[in-house]
């Protein structure tokens, strides 16, 4: 999302500059020309900045917008992004390497499956912890370690990745009744 709204963004305030240069550029060369303005009434706007003082309300207004825009651009753009990628340890230091989420996630969904006795769920992968929720395909009382089997085939997949950050693993096995 954030990609897709700082490309709009340049593009509009590239377009508006464009715009701008042209207009700049066609003034001065009609101002050389000896010509009177062409696109923009520059004396009106003079004379409006002329009599207009600081203190109105239009410029107050128009000031307090400008700010209101830009402290919400910039908190937007301070903003931190959701994490699509997970660093992972590498033999060379100058090599950057990381495991997308959605990755991590299959590769637990399949470390699930190989439990027996159980069917996959759904894995969610945040920035610092993992959920697995799974269930029991029978509810019978010799399924009482599922949890612990899970958590740690799941552990040992994670273990694997070698995450240079492990984020939390939590585990939860729902009974089929």
């Amino acid at each position: 999302m954030r990609k897709v709204v700082n490309r709009l963004l340049g593009v509009v305030i590239a377009l508006a500059l464009i715009a701008a240069s042209v207009v700049v550029l066609v003034e001065v060369v009609a101002a050389a020309a000896g010509a009177s303005p062409v696109l923009v009434d520059w004396s009106g706007a003079l004379d409006w900045a002329r009599r207009t003082r600081w203190d109105d309300t239009a410029l107050k207004a128009a000031g307090l917008l400008l700010a209101v825009v830009g402290l919400g651009l910039l908190v937007f753009e301070l903003w931190p992004s959701r994490v699509r990628r997970l660093p992972v340890e590498s033999a060379d230091s100058n090599m950057d390497a990381a495991v997308t989420r959605r990755g991590v996630a299959q590769d637990l969904t399949a470390a699930t499956g190989e439990v027996e006795g159980v069917t996959p769920g759904r894995v969610k992968v945040g920035r610092n912890q993992i959920r697995v929720l799974a269930t029991a395909r029978d509810a019978g009382p010799e399924q009482a370690g599922l949890r612990d089997e899970v958590a740690e085939t799941a552990g040992t997949h994670l273990d694997r990745l070698r995450l240079t950050r492990r984020p939390r693993l939590s585990v939860t096995v729902d009974r089929r009744t």
